[in-house]
């Protein structure tokens, strides 16, 4: 059983921190290499406020903003200006991650850093004593799902956003500020990084790049995900699943090579996605 929530836990935490990515890439077609950065911002902004007195909730609230607020500054700076040139603006993210990494190293050092858990407590789950911090990691992963779909399906906001990205030409000549879309956008998902790299600071161990090992299966979902939550949620249990069960019962050194093997076959199967059957 406590394997099983294992699976749930590590599933929870790879959506967490594909969310500002899949949001980022379904509504902007923009591959944000930036993520690691913003994760790395997110948790060391936290870790400050903590140190000087914040409580742990509110020094994460802290941490999120921080990153959202350095997205917001990259997107007005730089991103907005690459928006036709995917290229670039894979460069562009690519190079904003390594400038925020390098600050932070400067600032910081490369050594560990002790970012502690607000519950150090076990609780029991099904008869199982398990860590309550762990468990609040589900619940955060499925909180920000479930907002995060609202307001793509029930807000004005999500309404426009999906419009844009079906057609930004006719919702431009609509009158649609696409431009602000794309910016509101951006700020969502780094506003994700951030909230994610704030909450699994405590578990991962808090260094300048901590993110890294993270981002890449996290890539592999959004590309399975075929630009929709659904796909997204799903991506991220397959992927967390396959790494987590391969590392226990086989060999952990080879687990990530498996995981991305699997996840060439999804899709070679499903090229629009796991949650699109491919028609005839």
């Amino acid at each position: 059983m406590s394997f099983l929530i294992d699976l749930v836990v590590e599933s929870s935490v790879l959506l967490l921190v594909v969310l500002g990515l899949g949001i980022i890439l379904g509504l902007m077609d923009v591959i944000n290499l930036a993520q690691s950065g913003f994760m790395a911002v997110g948790v060391y902004a936290s870790l400050v406020a903590a140190q000087h007195g914040f409580n742990f909730w509110l020094a994460v609230a802290i941490g999120t903003t921080t990153a959202g607020l350095l997205g917001l500054l990259s997107e007005w700076l730089i991103i907005r200006r690459l928006y036709t040139r995917p290229l670039d603006t894979l460069l562009a993210t690519w190079g904003i991650s390594l400038v925020l990494v390098q600050v932070i190293t400067i600032l910081f050092g490369h050594g560990p850093q002790s970012f502690n858990e607000p519950f150090t407590s076990a609780v029991s789950v099904l008869g199982v004593q398990y860590p309550a911090y762990r468990l609040v990691m589900v619940a955060a992963a499925v909180a920000a799902l479930l907002v995060l779909f609202a307001v793509v399906r029930f807000t004005r906001w999500g309404l426009v956003a999906r419009m844009v990205m079906a057609n930004e030409p006719l919702a431009r000549g609509l009158g649609i500020n696409t431009v602000r879309v794309r910016q509101v956008t951006f700020l969502v998902g780094s506003l994700l990084a951030g909230l994610a790299g704030a909450l699994l600071g405590p578990i991962l161990g808090v260094s300048p790049y901590y993110a890294t090992a993270l981002v890449a299966p996290g890539f592999l979902a959004v590309l399975l995900a075929g630009r929709t939550l659904a796909g997204l949620t799903l991506a991220s249990i397959v992927l967390a699943v396959t790494t987590t069960v391969f590392s226990r019962y086989f060999n952990p050194v080879y687990a990530t090579a498996v995981t991305v093997a699997v996840a060439v076959v999804l899709l070679r199967l499903f090229p629009e996605g796991l949650t699109r059957w491919r028609r005839a």
